[in-house]
């Protein structure tokens, strides 16, 4: 099953809310399930760790892809991602930890 973005602003207000937090070296997450709701994601990359559009650009994509090949189970639950590495990450490391980090 394919998870979509969210784009609801009281969803991501919720999920950052009252979402549980894991950070690891590279990514925070915060998990929250809806319970009526079918689950997404939220991809956030903050301006001042990179100032230049490009650069958060190309961070966003490598962590949709890593969240497309993750193979943890993400049944019910929501994501918000945040990259707080002030290196960009390979695909290999970001994928690494994020299967970490949904593991728990």
């Amino acid at each position: 099953m394919k998870i979509k973005p969210i784009k609801d602003k009281k969803k991501i207000t919720t999920l950052f809310e009252k979402g549980r937090v894991m950070n690891g070296q590279n990514i925070s997450v915060r998990v929250y399930g809806f319970e009526v709701e079918e689950p997404g994601y939220v991809i956030s990359v903050p301006k001042k760790n990179f100032p230049h559009a490009v650069k958060r650009n190309l961070i966003k994509r490598r962590l949709r892809g890593v969240l497309a090949k993750c193979p943890v189970e993400k049944d019910q639950r929501s994501f918000f991602l945040i990259y707080i590495s002030k290196k960009i990450a390979s695909s290999f490391e970001m994928l690494g930890e994020l299967t970490d980090l949904l593991k728990k």
